[in-house]
């Protein structure tokens, strides 16, 4: 708790040291409702962006109800320590700075397309990984699948966001983030609440099951959309 009440305060430190951006002049804001529409409308017409926001719903379904049911996956049917399970879980972070790291690189020698579909394939291999660690080997089995997990995703993310940049005209770029957010984060707490209630019901295993299947229709949205062909981010 320590560490993560520090962390807080350095990056409220560098909020705070962000450069101040001029307020838009009232009489030229749009009104929510209407910004909020033509930012929906936006997405569902641009074929690049309905995909992702169809795409992003469904992994983080699926990421939360997989993160509800972790720690007592790892603490119980897995029977690991405290501490093999903070080391496993931990792996995550590894692999979300690992993939931050060479962005760039892979970014330079593959297609924009690539990246978009490593990030649900190699969740899908994550959670195979998981389900694989009561068959011996736990800890490196888990750590495993939250690396992958932090890996293809932040692969993702930084080319879903290039792409819905490069997409998006200027004037729209806030109301067309603000609805892939509104998204996304909607569908976050029924992710969890579905995971937990499965594992309540069924156990920890039958949630990452669930898990497991809202990934793997994440990649099928993937698949069966515009964003595997693309070679090059549009001009």
């Amino acid at each position: 708790l320590a560490l993560a009440a520090t962390a807080g305060l350095i990056a409220s430190a560098a909020a705070l040291r962000l450069p101040s951006v001029p307020a838009q002049p009232q009489a030229n804001r749009p009104r929510i409702a209407a910004a909020i529409l033509e930012g929906a409308r936006f997405v569902r017409a641009e074929p690049h962006l309905a995909a992702i926001a169809l795409v992003a719903i469904a992994w983080n379904s699926a990421f939360f109800a997989l993160q509800a049911v972790l720690v007592p996956l790892a603490l119980g049917p897995l029977g690991l320590s405290p501490a093999a399970a903070g080391v496993a879980l931990g792996a995550y972070g590894a692999g979300l700075v690992l993939a931050a790291l060479l962005a760039p690189w892979i970014g330079a020698r593959t297609s924009p397309g690539f990246s978009l579909m490593v990030g649900p394939a190699l969740s899908v291999a994550a959670v195979l990984a998981i389900l694989a660690a009561p068959m011996g080997g736990a800890v490196l089995w888990l750590a495993l699948g939250q690396f992958l997990l932090g890996f293809g995703p932040m692969l993702w993310q930084i080319a879903q966001t290039s792409l819905r940049q490069a997409v998006t005209p200027q004037g729209l770029l806030g109301r067309v983030g603000a609805t892939m957010q509104v998204a996304v984060f909607g569908v976050r707490p029924l992710g969890a609440l579905a995971g937990g209630a499965l594992a309540a019901w069924q156990g920890p295993h039958a949630a990452v099951w669930l898990a497991a299947a809202g990934f793997a229709v994440s990649l099928l949205v993937l698949l069966r959309s515009p964003l595997p062909q693309l070679r090059a981010l549009p001009a």
